[in-house]
């Protein structure tokens, strides 16, 4: 097994473990402690994991969240792919949320049910839900405006939510493993957590990325109805979601 391989066989242990010991490495490739430093210098250079004084871990998403625009081509089609399932749970005459997420955001853009109230408070989301209907209806919170991601927010965005109830609130995350979903900010866990205490039915849409990656704010799975994604999950997250009467859609093409 060259470097290059070696890797990749790294990288797959670390989303499953999410800790690797570099001596423990080293044995199970069989080589030197001084290749295995080698190949740990190489990941942590290129961002992939996070050092420390024995190892490796799976880094802190916020030190590795990517400029907003660019994130939003990423893995689109698999994104694209969860957006098309997630617009399948819409029906005419509700209301909904779409959240501040680049996979959300295709909802927005997919969105052709009739008689729909979107409330949101992404910039974002309110202009590609009116691009393909000028009639689309939109109400966009008030609050701060944050130019990096193009969303509102701010205590009045949270007060706000209370004049609201939703047939079904989209929501997205940076990250999940068993314990819950992950973001990035502690006000994010406020806006969830109210969020979801004024929706009928909650959706978190998530791509295969985001597995194993975690942050400081953590929401665990409580009322959270569905979860769509583009690859099977790990069994331990699956066996948590089932606990927690969680469905999981995996859209088409989502396979190993």
């Amino acid at each position: 097994m060259d470097q290059k391989e070696r890797i990749a066989k790294i990288l797959e242990l670390l989303q499953e473990k999410e800790k690797l010991d570099a001596v423990e490495l080293a044995e199970y490739f069989q080589i030197s402690k001084d290749s295995i430093r080698r190949d740990i210098l190489l990941i942590v250079n290129e961002g992939l994991a996070e050092r420390y004084r024995g190892g490796i871990t799976l880094p802190i998403i916020k030190t590795k969240i990517e400029d907003y625009s660019k994130r939003l081509v990423v893995n689109s089609p698999e994104k694209i792919q969860i957006a098309k399932s997630a617009v399948r749970q819409i029906s005419e005459d509700q209301t909904i949320w779409l959240d501040v997420s680049t996979t959300v955001q295709f909802i927005a853009k997919e969105l052709t049910q009739k008689n729909v109230l979107v409330v949101t408070n992404s910039i974002d989301n309110a202009i590609s839900a009116t691009e393909k209907s000028k009639e689309q209806a939109v109400f966009l919170l008030g609050g701060y405006f944050n130019p990096a991601s193009h969303l509102l927010h701010g205590t009045s965005v949270i007060n706000q939510l209370a004049n609201f109830y939703f047939d079904i609130a989209f929501i997205g995350a940076s990250g999940i493993n068993e314990s819950g979903l992950f973001y990035s900010e502690l006000e994010d866990i406020e806006l969830k957590q109210t969020i979801i205490q004024n929706a009928k039915r909650t959706c978190v849409l998530l791509d295969s990325t985001k597995v194993r990656n975690t942050t400081n704010f953590k929401l665990d799975f409580t009322n959270i109805d569905l979860l769509i994604t583009d690859k099977p999950l790990p069994e331990t997250i699956n066996k948590q979601l089932r606990k927690d009467e969680v469905k999981i859609i995996l859209v088409e093409g989502g396979k190993k």
